[in-house]
C-alpha cells in the first residue's frame, strides 16, 4: 500500500474532515442515470468511515489538461482537496485539439505541481479501454501514447496510479460480448461499467462496497472477478 492510500486512511481513521476531488472530463462528469465511479468511492468510504469526509466532483465533458489548467483555481484550489483524482487524456489524444505530447506530458506534471503546492495528494487514473470498433485507429494511437505518459508522469511525480486501462484491455480482447455491454459508446461506459471501475478503486483502499445491498453489486463483482482471472493469468 502506498504512502497517499495509508496518509489518506490514517486521517479518516483519525475522524478528521478530509476533501476529495474528481477532476477529469466525462470519464469524471456525472452524465448518465446511475452511480459513477466516483459516487461508488464516497460510498465505500462512507461505508467503512463514515461520513468524515467530502466528495467534489468538478469533471467537465470534453476537458483537456490544458482546461484542467485553466479552471484550477476555481475547480480545484478552491475547496482546498487533500486528495484529488485526475483523468485527463481521452480528449487530450483526439487529433484535432493539437495538443502534443510534450505539451501533455508538460500539463500533468504542472497540475501535480500546483496540487503539491497546496498540499494535496495525486492519483492520477488511466481509461477503461474505448471500443476499437468504434473510434479512429490515429485517435486510439495516441490516446495508448498518452496513457503511457499518464503512467509515466505518475512515477516521476511519485503519485498514486490507478491502471484501469491494463484491467480492461484484458477483458475487451478475451470477453468481448462482456465488455461491450459495459460501454456506452466509444469512449464512454455505462452504469456497469462505472461500477466496475469504482470497485477496483475502493479495493485499492482495502474497502469491499458489497456489504450493503449485495444484490445492486452482483453484475459489477462477477466482471471485477473475471478480470482477476485474467490478470492472474497474464
Amino acid at each position: 500500500m502506498s504512502s497517499i492510500i495509508k496518509n489518506f486512511i490514517e486521517r479518516l481513521s483519525t475522524e478528521k474532515r478530509t476533501r476529495i476531488l474528481a477532476f477529469g472530463s466525462s470519464n469524471t462528469e456525472r452524465r448518465i442515470s446511475g452511480m459513477n465511479w466516483f459516487d461508488c468511492f464516497e460510498l465505500a468510504v462512507k461505508e467503512k468511515y463514515g461520513r468524515f469526509h467530502t466528495c467534489i466532483n468538478t469533471g467537465i465533458g470534453g476537458d483537456t489538461s490544458r482546461g484542467l489548467l485553466e479552471r484550477f483555481e476555481t475547480d480545484a484550489a478552491l475547496y482546498k482537496p487533500h486528495l484529488a483524482f485526475i483523468t485527463i487524456g481521452g480528449n487530450d489524444s483526439s487529433p484535432d485539439r493539437d495538443i502534443d505530447a510534450t505539451e501533455f506530458r508538460a500539463n500533468l506534471k504542472e497540475l501535480h505541481r500546483r496540487f503539491a503546492a497546496i498540499n494535496c495528494n495525486v492519483i492520477f487514473q488511466t481509461y477503461y479501454s474505448p471500443n476499437p470498433d468504434i473510434c479512429s485507429a490515429e485517435h486510439l494511437k495516441i490516446f495508448y501514447h498518452y496513457t503511457d505518459i499518464v503512467r509515466e508522469t505518475a512515477t516521476e511525480t511519485n503519485s498514486e496510479l490507478i491502471d484501469h486501462l491494463l484491467r480492461w484491455e484484458r477483458l475487451r480482447k478475451n470477453y468481448h460480448d462482456v465488455y461491450i455491454n459495459l460501454m456506452r459508446d466509444g469512449f464512454h461506459v455505462e452504469a456497469n461499467g462505472n461500477k466496475v471501475m469504482g470497485l477496483d478503486i475502493a479495493r485499492r483502499f482495502g474497502i469491499n462496497l458489497n456489504k450493503t445491498d449485495p444484490d445492486s453489486w452482483t453484475e459489477a463483482l462477477a466482471i471485477q472477478n473475471l478480470m482477476d482471472e485474467l490478470e492472474n493469468k497474464a
